[in-house]
């Protein structure tokens, strides 16, 4: 059974998670988003309503991550988190009977 995650993202029945534009495999339950591109830059470039700088609330440096599907580029999360942190947004796709 297919199991769409989200409007970017499904689980084929063999357990691959897949870009629903162009089909391309980003990993499996207990990785979802291992083949995913991942773009690094300062949080400015979030938009226009990110203007504060970061250095006023914390000591650490702050990024902005991006994640996108390598083939067709569509962005599947974005966070702006410190950056010697790993994502802080993890998907579960476990299933518990």
């Amino acid at each position: 059974m297919t199991v769409f995650i989200d409007d970017n993202l499904e689980q084929q029945p063999d357990g691959r998670v897949v870009c629903r534009h162009c089909g391309h495999v980003l990993g499996d339950a207990a990785q979802p988003l291992r083949e995913a591109l991942v773009r690094e830059t300062t949080p400015a470039t979030a938009g226009p309503s990110v203007r504060e700088n970061a250095s006023r609330f914390t000591d650490r440096p702050v990024i902005f991550r991006q994640t996108f599907c390598p083939t067709c580029l569509t962005q599947l999360q974005a966070e702006i988190v410190p950056g010697d942190e790993p994502s802080s947004r993890h998907r579960s796709l476990a299933v518990r009977a």
